[in-house]
């Protein structure tokens, strides 16, 4: 495992942590330090390191693109269906209510919007995740693109975890497990998308929203929604005012979504109604499929209709929030979701 070439690139960075001069990677740069890595050259201490380095110094909306582009030249992406949604999560998962983008994304489907989750289990010491809520519910969380191809014509809803597909995110990961670092391999999981498509991004809280649509409008996505949703997901809150920005055609613009506007008047997010969280999430997932009145259905109404909005922004939220409201209400979200199963 050479590291010769990774430790100029280092080198350039490391101000961050010695207290010299803080210098930015080129998307150039990055993208060649990022596709050493993936190639299994450098060492741990080299890796990690660079996590380190990087959470320091903050990241840059040219390292994340020139990291992504390097990581998704080795991946072979599913072929989308119009209008389809990319979902992309991390690893960081929710600690302290269950995640509802299972839900949220079966009623999209259900409404007659395409959507495909990109998820992975958790790190080590993380919350639950959407991907290992479709592994308890519905079946393997695979990094097949034809598999997904496959859901996604039959039931209009899939789910994978791209990095199973390429053997050098296992290193980095590993890495980020033990250090307890959540850096760049996280978030850059979240780029893990097929060129163009039009994608829903969570992002934690923060003065992040500008550099990550500057970030994806640079990888060619014309339609996308970046979310500082609930504990740093693509969840709504149903209690408080979430902050996201939309990118429409090189146009970015500011989102505010109240659930008051919706008459949601809910005093607390959805509640883990067990003491293991991922049944806890499985339970809150089926109370939302159920439309049963609570928190629950509301957030997953919520998250469809930014689903629904992303993939027709002409429409306005509130028909789109309408339409997410009947695809739970009559019973066809369940019923799509009891169909990814059968």
């Amino acid at each position: 495992m050479s590291s010769d070439g990774i430790r100029p690139l280092l080198r350039r960075i490391s101000g961050a942590v010695s207290g010299g001069r803080v210098y930015n990677l080129s998307e150039e740069a990055a993208h060649k330090l990022f596709s050493m890595l993936l190639a299994g050259e450098g060492t741990d201490a080299q890796i990690a390191m660079f996590l380190a380095t990087m959470r320091v110094k903050g990241t840059t909306a040219e390292e994340l693109v020139g990291a992504a582009r390097a990581a998704r030249a080795r991946l072979q992406f599913p072929s989308l269906p119009p209008r389809c949604v990319v979902v992309a999560t991390s690893r960081h998962g929710k600690r302290h209510s269950p995640p509802m983008v299972l839900a949220s994304a079966a009623a999209a489907a259900a409404a007659g919007i395409p959507v495909l989750l990109q998820s992975a289990p958790s790190l080590i010491g993380g919350g639950v995740t959407p991907g290992e809520v479709w592994q308890r519910m519905v079946g393997p969380l695979l990094g097949d693109a034809q598999h997904s191809e496959k859901l996604l014509a039959e039931h209009g809803l899939a789910c994978w975890q791209p990095t199973l597909a390429d053997s050098g995110w296992q290193r980095l990961q590993r890495i980020e497990d033990e250090t307890g670092i959540r850096g760049v391999p996280d978030v850059v999981t979240k780029l893990l998308i097929p060129d163009g498509c039009e994608v829903l991004a969570a992002a934690l809280p923060g003065p992040v929203l500008g550099m990550a649509g500057d970030a994806l409008e640079s990888l060619g996505h014309r339609h996308a929604l970046v979310v500082q949703g609930v504990e740093g997901s693509a969840d709504l809150s149903v209690v408080e005012t979430t902050r996201g920005l939309r990118l429409i055609d090189g146009v970015k613009a500011p989102v505010r979504i109240h659930p008051a506007d919706y008459a949601l008047f809910e005093d607390s997010e959805p509640r883990a109604q067990h003491e293991d969280p991922l049944e806890a999430a499985s339970i809150a997932t089926f109370q939302a499929l159920l439309a049963s009145p609570g928190p629950e259905s509301c957030a997953a109404s919520l998250g469809a209709a930014l689903m629904i909005s992303l993939a027709e922004p002409d429409v306005e939220f509130a028909s789109c929030f309408g339409r997410a409201v009947d695809a739970l209400e009559s019973g066809s979200a369940m019923r799509l979701f009891k169909s990814l199963s059968a």
